[in-house]
């Protein structure tokens, strides 16, 4: 009740916030979410189409979207709820995980010492200021759903591995379907696989031991795996390929090694946020981690040394205390798919990123406060202090969540407190340049794009944003070498296609709008505004029939507006349609049009 009462009491101030930066090209302008269909996101990629579509695929967490966006009739109040919902469920997962793990790991500690240490190690996580991103941004559900399921999939497996073969077997299916949850939801919940194996390291004894708990759990781990297997063939057939979103520009085209000395120094920054998280950032790209150019090496030498410490603790700890390497462990799996040193991925570092794995921090401040002797607890003489200083640190994690949950209140409050803090990143020059824009300071806003672009060349949200600015002031020279970049660094996003062929529109050049628009539609997923564009590319040309069946294509793809329909009508009509047909288009009706 205390854990549940403080998870719900901290982050209550984000029950009024509203949808908030990803949450628009993810929820918002997902047609895939506002259909209310969750079928739907069993085919479709985690971003909409005109945000870039494909690379992601979290089919779980995308398909409770869409249920809440028919329920809560696209409140955000109600996706809110859920996400405190979640936080509650995930931090009485980890309490319970807790104390089934004391159990076995620790057979000296009884039950009194098991109390303090699942209340200790399951409020740790409950009120953690790193959980912010995660649970007062609605797209930080990927997060919640899928510890959802990795925890509830190790605990089915501790509870029912030695079971009758009934309990087996049942535990072995709820596996099979926490797996599928946790990987459905977001793509770390793989990692699921790996701690199982990691859950049977503490109970194997020799050579033996490990081959017969290898014989006892192969069936287990085998039917894991393949549902594994079948979702990664699932994410294949729907995005094409396997590869996730776009590498970050500062890994782009680095060799292994090169690639692991420049994402080193993050663990510093792992281990500062997860036991001094003062400071806290919406963004930690090049410029806010360390300059554009590289990190320094002696950043690069703390950090290893920190990965190196936390290896050592993890393999040699065993000995000592299981639950504290246990829970160092849990941290090395779980941050290991974004961590950058198997593979590059599209960010450095990010605080959501950092939700799954905080679970091995619960297990190693339970596995301290386990190790601290009953009479400790009794409040009298110096142990008071004891007591009183673990009080003072949640007391302190607590304001600090508190007051970090009303940056993520709407897009607007999390980029004010980008600039404020962190000038230097290439999203706050971003948010800038748009706000001096908002005020009719064109000057100041095309600095603030430059400066963008000298902060994190080649990063694509940034060129294109560029690029699109240049174009609606009419800067056409400036515009097109950022649109045709842009369309170089994501060709299979239908926006920069999408606003070069505008660009070519603009300037009266229609066979070079449709070449560009025709392309895009082969190369990315099918948009209704780059259909749009298509259309105005052949009336341009004179092809008004073209035109008129493009247009249609378009309004089918959506979203369409009255202006749209009006479009349709003017191509219609200069096309020699019969006027009924065309008053009724103009009026948003189909009339048979299709």
């Amino acid at each position: 009740m205390v854990i549940a009462l403080l998870a719900i009491g901290i982050f209550a101030n984000t029950l009024g916030h509203g949808f908030a930066y990803d949450d628009r090209g993810v929820v918002v302008d997902n047609p895939t979410v506002t259909d209310g269909d969750p079928m739907a996101a069993l085919s479709a990629p985690w971003w909409s189409a005109e945000a870039g579509g494909g690379r992601l695929y979290r089919p779980a967490t995308q398909a409770a979207l869409a249920t809440q966006w028919r329920v809560f009739d696209g409140s955000p109040a109600g996706f809110h709820v859920v996400n405190v919902g979640l936080h509650v469920l995930v931090s009485l997962l980890v309490a319970v995980l807790i104390a089934t793990l004391l159990g076995h790991l620790s057979s000296h500690v009884d039950a009194r010492r098991t109390t303090w240490a699942v209340l200790a190690g399951a409020t740790v996580f409950a009120v953690h200021p790193v959980h912010v991103e995660a649970v007062a941004n609605v797209v930080g559900q990927a997060e919640l759903w899928s510890a959802v399921g990795v925890l509830t999939g190790a605990l089915l497996h501790v509870r029912t591995r030695d079971g009758d073969a009934v309990t087996r077997v049942i535990g072995t299916l709820g596996l099979a379907a926490c797996v599928a949850l946790a990987f459905g939801a977001k793509e770390s919940g793989v990692t699921l696989l790996l701690l199982l194996v990691l859950l049977e390291v503490g109970r194997a004894r020799g050579v033996g031991g490990w081959l017969g708990v290898a014989r006892r759990e192969a069936p287990r781990m085998v039917l894991v795996a393949g549902v594994v297997g079948f979702l990664l063939f699932v994410r294949w057939a729907v995005l094409g390929g396997l590869a996730g979103e776009d590498v970050t520009t500062v890994l782009a085209g680095l060799s292994a090694p090169a690639r692991w000395l420049t994402v080193l120094p993050v663990w510093t920054e792992y281990l500062r946020l997860l036991v001094w998280p003062v400071t806290l950032s919406v963004d930690y790209d090049p410029g806010v981690l360390f300059p554009a150019t590289g990190p320094a090496p002696v950043r690069v030498l703390l950090g290893g040394i920190v990965l190196a410490g936390a290896i050592a603790i993890a393999t040699l700890g065993w000995r000592r205390n299981r639950t504290v390497a246990l829970g160092v462990a849990w941290f090395l799996v779980t941050i290991l798919p974004v961590s950058n040193l198997l593979v590059p991925t599209g960010s450095l570092l990010a605080e959501r990123t950092l939700y799954l794995p905080s679970v091995g921090l619960a297990l190693v401040v339970a596995g301290l406060v386990a190790e601290i002797p009953v009479e400790r607890w009794v409040p009298t003489g110096g142990s008071r202090a004891l007591v009183g200083g673990l009080a003072v640190v949640l007391v302190l994690l607590s304001a600090r969540t508190w007051t970090r949950n009303p940056v993520w209140e709407s897009s607007a409050t999390v980029m004010r407190d980008l600039v404020e803090h962190h000038p230097e990143s290439w999203r706050a020059q971003l948010a800038r340049a748009q706000g001096l824009a908002a005020t009719g300071d064109h000057d100041g806003a095309a600095e603030a794009y430059r400066a963008g672009l000298a902060a994190l060349p080649g990063r694509y949200s940034m060129v294109l944003a560029a690029g699109i600015y240049f174009k609606e002031r009419g800067r056409y020279e400036e515009a097109r070498p950022l649109l045709e970049q842009a369309v170089d660094l994501g060709p299979d996003r239908a926006s920069s296609w999408r606003h070069l062929a505008e660009l070519e529109l603009l300037e009266g050049r229609f066979r070079e709008a449709h070449r560009v628009a025709a392309t895009g539609i082969g190369a990315a997923p099918p948009t209704g505004p780059l259909w749009a564009v298509l259309a105005e590319a052949y009336a341009g040309g004179g092809l008004l029939e073209a035109a008129v069946r493009a247009k249609r294509v378009s309004l089918r793809l959506g979203p369409a507006a009255q202006r749209d329909w009006a479009r349709l009508a003017d191509f219609m009509e200069a096309s020699g349609a019969d006027p009924q047909v065309v008053a009724d288009v103009r009026r948003g009706v189909d009339a048979g049009a299709y």
